[in-house]
């Protein structure tokens, strides 16, 4: 499946999970909004108990919800593009930050593996958690891929980015306001490198500054990690 070769037609059922989907994260939206934004009721991770809960009280097999599911990601596909638009829009503000936001991306990339392979290790985890922790950080497409090619667990690896990215979120605001980081380039960097495509959508609600440079960030650490992370298992 891909946006060049999409899933069939839902058909009634399909397109039944697709609106329920949707109509909860509406439901969602607007009940995090009207709470003030607390990273709390992240609608992702309210939704998705929702409907896992559904599919298990039920007895509902995954590839039913999937004949709608398959069409959301296809979507969620397209709409990646949009992320460009306020890296575009805010690109001079980037360009004159990038020595800057190059070193902090990097020094990101690098800790998020080290830091989750050092925890694998001292938990004495087996080969193939060792190398799915691994790719906690880096973006759901590119986890799923790097992850097969190491010898990981790519099922597993959604997961791990998942609660990932919604651990990111809720910390995230906190650890700002710890730290007295009030920048929101290094916040959008910060949500990019940790939180991946959650985070970045974070971001991106918040402004489009930091938007932009969670979305650059997210991109070029998932670009970065995909390459060094094969090399660094292979030596671990």
């Amino acid at each position: 499946m891909s946006i060049v070769n999409p899933p069939d037609l839902p058909g009634l059922e399909g397109a039944l999970w697709i609106a329920l989907t949707l109509a909860l994260y509406a439901l969602f939206s607007r009940l995090r909004a009207a709470i003030g934004g607390n990273g709390l009721a992240q609608p992702l991770l309210w939704v998705s108990a929702i409907l896992i809960a559904m599919l298990v009280l039920g007895d509902i097999e995954l590839a039913r919800y999937d004949r709608g599911g398959d069409w959301l990601l296809v979507l969620l596909a397209l709409s990646t593009v949009s992320i460009g638009v306020p890296i575009y829009d805010n690109f001079p503000i980037i360009r004159q930050a990038a020595g800057a936001f190059l070193l902090a991306m990097a020094i990101g990339s690098v800790s998020a593996v080290v830091v989750a392979l050092a925890m694998a290790h001292l938990m004495q985890l087996d080969a193939a958690i060792f190398a799915t922790l691994s790719t906690k950080s880096i973006t759901s497409p590119l986890a799923f891929g790097v992850t097969s090619e190491i010898g990981g667990l790519p099922a597993l690896a959604m997961g791990v980015v998942i609660i990932t990215g919604n651990s990111g979120v809720l910390v995230g605001p906190k650890l700002f306001a710890l730290t007295k980081l009030h920048d929101e380039r290094a916040q959008g960097l910060a949500y990019g490198v940790a939180a991946h495509g959650i985070g970045t959508a974070e971001a991106i609600r918040k402004s489009s500054l930091m938007g932009s440079f969670a979305g650059l960030s997210m991109g070029l650490n998932g670009v970065l990690t995909s390459i060094i992370l094969p090399y660094v298992i292979s030596v671990s």
